[in-house]
């Protein structure tokens, strides 16, 4: 069994007016609890007096909660399923911390981050119900280095995830009030989105890798006389894509066992 990738070049110029047109920035953002702190000037030097060592040349912490308790757990998981999520339906833009959903996408975007952020307030709710005992654990941990003060009365509001829709445009008051400014800023975004439509093709390569081999490893193995059944399904960067570059997607099997993906342009 071979697999063969045929992938028609797409036209730049054309995928990123349509990026440009059809996406929207966004960003998201965490604020969160720390779970560790630096020790003090006095406590470094008298960890580095037990290994004569000068304190000005140890680097030390002390961890203030145990996040391997499962509702910790729960919150943290939270925020990598955050992230997973908006990955996935979006694309990658070249400025930190930035990337582009499709518009029509929003609705269901800023319901999502809804149902995230009531799911973390609430898992947040339910770690703080153990939070007393958490806090006692860390006293019978940390012995002489525990401190009262490096504690929160409640962990309700220490935890939020927000997002927002960056303007990547230029500014229109520009046009008027400096054309040329205007042009200069406009060319700048241009070449952003150029670089844009590069990050997406080598996103969309490797999306593709991952299905090829997903298929390759569903179509090998050993040979039990069973009819083997699987679905192709495309990621959100594979559909996104897809849709920049004006392109589709078939994967036909040859007689011979030759799955060959054809991408080309609509």
């Amino acid at each position: 069994m071979s697999t063969t990738i045929l992938v028609e070049p797409p036209n730049e110029s054309r995928a990123a007016e349509r990026l440009q047109v059809t996406m929207c920035a966004t960003r998201i953002s965490f604020v969160w609890l720390g779970t560790r702190k630096t020790l003090s000037s006095s406590q470094k030097a008298q960890a580095a007096e037990s290994f004569g060592a000068a304190g000005e040349y140890l680097s030390a912490g002390k961890k203030l909660l145990d996040t391997r308790h499962p509702r910790f757990q729960a919150v943290n998981a939270l925020r990598g399923q955050i992230r997973k999520y908006w990955t996935s339906l979006s694309l990658p833009y070249p400025e930190p911390g930035i990337r582009l959903i499709r518009r029509e996408s929003l609705d269901p975007f800023q319901n999502q981050m809804q149902y995230f952020e009531e799911e973390l307030q609430q898992a947040v709710r339910l770690l703080d119900e153990e939070f007393a005992s958490l806090q006692a654990a860390a006293q019978e941990r940390l012995g002489e280095l525990y401190n009262e003060a490096d504690y929160p009365d409640s962990l309700v509001g220490l935890f939020h995830v927000g997002w927002e829709f960056p303007n990547v445009e230029p500014p229109h008051y520009l046009r008027q009030l400096n054309p040329e400014l205007y042009e200069q800023e406009a060319r700048r975004v241009q070449a952003r989105f150029d670089e844009a439509v590069q990050l997406a093709e080598q996103a969309f390569v490797e999306e593709l890798a991952q299905l090829v081999s997903h298929l390759t490893e569903r179509l090998s193995g050993h040979e039990d006389g069973k009819r083997k059944v699987f679905g192709i399904r495309r990621s959100g960067i594979c559909r996104n894509s897809l849709s920049v570059f004006g392109c589709s997607i078939s994967v036909p099997m040859t007689s011979s066992m030759t799955w060959s993906i054809n991408v080309s342009r609509s």
